[in-house]
């Protein structure tokens, strides 16, 4: 593995009471007192200020849920009031729409949904049994594909022959694909004008798969480009076995970003061309990779796989979790069984760094199988939850103490709105509003059923 070192402190610093309020104060138009600062009335009279700005925040956001069966569910922060009703949905790339279906009289109802309001902007009737897979970045296209029944989900489907894609816009069906294999839809290309598809093989007993791009005016399914755009010769596109996937999307949405851990046998597609080229040179020294983050380029069409050294995918695929820096410099990926965090560059897509952090729970492995999540706070701190604890990692220069809190009970998702002034965390049952430094509660909004909290959506 090719490694790049970078200077890292994971020292943090605790995200200071006032720090980065001013300018949230001002917008608001909030003011703060101009004394000297020193009297007990001045600090208590800030605080409260700075609590009522963040509440004036939170009234315009809203919290995307999963419920049981992987249902999601949209509700308002400040008032807990249920804004769209659970359903099979997806959220768009950039966070601004959800659409979601339902099932009436044999045909598949699809309505896209404007977030945070939830209002309905879109809704129409397609024929068939089909199920929403993903949408393109601003979600004015949807990609759906038939139900191939109970159990089957993207990542662990049931056997099919072959498969109906149906690509969607406000106006109703845009093109309808009948496909030999068993294909699920993963993301529109930045033109809209391809769907890179997971390819399952074999389709009927799947136990791997491949991705692959369908040309929507052709139907032609073909396989992706090397990074050095040059296609991938014939037996030599790779094919991946996994557990626990996690995703995020690049800030300019080009590219996304996929954690895959566990892989035995896998390949990657440069050591099939490698072998291809020199079937004796045979590697007998390669790592045992158990981890890597599967790159996918939406605009040129190639992919490429970051390979996580040990002991990255050797614990439970739950303890994994995946964060993009706010300005997409650097993508972090932490595992809380073992306490190893890699920093990665998403451009040069090499493994910069590892390094050891205090796991929540205190010790290594305490939490394994506990789901983790990972979030940023407006100080540039990485938040990492598992089991009842959060903690913080300064990842850009800095120095003082890492933040280390508890909560009532098991984290379910981190979250945090584009100011990053305050931070939501998932619980059984509900989401708590916090403080992102100390943890203090400042709202709990009670969503019974929850399972997980997958986004935060602020207004404007």
């Amino acid at each position: 593995m090719t490694t790049r070192r970078d200077v890292l402190r994971l020292t943090g610093a605790l995200l200071a009471g006032t720090a980065g309020i001013g300018a949230v104060a001002a917008s608001t138009g909030c003011q703060f007192r101009s004394g000297d600062g020193d009297s007990n009335g001045d600090r208590d009279g800030d605080r409260a200020d700075q609590e009522a700005a963040r509440r004036r925040l939170a009234a315009g956001e809203a919290l995307v849920v999963e419920l049981a069966d992987g249902k999601l569910a949209v509700v308002e922060a400040a008032s807990g009031r249920m804004l769209i009703q659970p359903a099979p949905a997806v959220i768009s790339g950039d966070g601004r729409r959800l659409v979601r279906v339902e099932r009436p009289d044999g045909g598949t109802r699809v309505t896209s949904h404007q977030l945070p309001d939830g209002a309905a902007v879109s809704a129409g009737t397609l024929t068939g049994a089909l199920t929403v897979r993903t949408t393109s970045a601003d979600g004015g296209l949807v990609a759906l594909a038939d139900d191939a029944g109970p159990g089957h989900t993207p990542y662990r489907p049931g056997p099919r022959e072959r498969t109906t894609i149906v690509v969607a816009d406000g106006a109703g069906q845009r093109r309808r694909l009948e496909l030999p294999g068993n294909l699920e839809p993963e993301a529109f290309d930045t033109t809209n004008q391809a769907l890179f598809v997971l390819d399952y093989l074999p389709p009927t007993a799947p136990d791997r798969y491949r991705v692959r791009v369908v040309d929507l005016a052709s139907g032609r399914v073909e396989p992706l480009l090397t990074r050095v755009k040059a296609v991938v010769p014939a037996g030599a596109e790779e094919e991946m076995r996994g557990e626990g996937r996690q995703a995020v999307y690049h800030p300019h949405r080009n590219r996304l970003f996929t954690l895959y851990t566990h892989q035995p046998d896998h390949v990657h597609t440069r050591d099939r061309i490698a072998a291809t080229a020199n079937p004796d040179g045979a590697r007998d020294d390669a790592p045992h990779v158990h981890a890597f983050v599967h790159t996918l380029d939406l605009t040129e069409r190639w992919a490429f796989c970051v390979d996580l050294p040990a002991p990255f995918g050797e614990r439970p695929a739950s303890g994994h979790t995946i964060a993009l820096s706010p300005d997409g410099s650097r993508l972090y990926v932490a595992d809380t069984g073992t306490g190893t965090l890699a920093m990665i560059d998403p451009e040069g897509l090499t493994v910069m760094n590892t390094f050891r952090f205090d796991v929540p729970g205190g010790s290594a492995g305490s939490n394994a199988t506990a789901p983790a999540a990972a979030s940023f706070d407006g100080a540039g701190m990485l938040l990492v939850g598992a089991g009842r604890e959060v903690v913080g990692m300064a990842v850009t220069a800095g120095g003082g103490t890492d933040p280390r809190w508890s909560t009532p009970a098991e984290v379910r998702g981190l979250a945090a709105p584009p100011d990053r002034t305050r931070l939501y965390v998932g619980q059984p049952d509900a989401v708590l509003r916090v403080d992102p430094g100390t943890g203090t509660v400042r709202n709990r909004i009670d969503v019974p059923g929850l399972v997980s909290l997958r986004r935060v959506v602020a207004a404007g």
